[in-house]
């Protein structure tokens, strides 16, 4: 599989941020990474570090946005990675495609959802 995309720009890590338990993440949400995860064929055993990420993005709520930046939805992407989504920004609002493009970020940029998990853990960002 190849992903095209731009990397974030580097940031500082945010000394106020406090692990959010993935258990946050709505029922609805957790079932939309499953398929996205199954669509994309990546392998079930990356599931909890994708949940992981997705609670600290953006809590499991689709199409939320940031206030201070353009990144938006489940995995809080940035406007240059919109194109990630199956359907561009078009895809906000829809949680299966939201997760796909997740996945092609992660994937793309760090090659596993462990390795992007353990990245956010030391960083506070990805």
């Amino acid at each position: 599989m190849k992903h095209n995309h731009q990397h974030r720009p580097t940031k500082h890590s945010n000394a106020k941020w406090s692990e959010k338990d993935p258990a946050v993440v709505p029922m609805l949400s957790q079932a939309a990474l499953r398929t996205a995860m199954t669509i994309e064929k990546v392998s079930v055993g990356e599931y909890d570090d994708f949940l992981w990420i997705m609670a600290q993005e953006s809590g499991g709520v689709v199409n939320i946005r940031n206030s201070v930046s353009t990144a938006r939805g489940l995995f809080q992407l940035l406007a240059a990675q919109y194109p990630l989504n199956p359907n561009g920004a078009n895809s906000f609002g829809n949680a299966v495609e939201e997760c796909q493009g997740g996945i092609h970020y992660i994937m793309g940029r760090y090659h596993s959802a462990r390795t992007a998990k353990a990245f956010w853990q030391k960083h506070h960002w990805y």
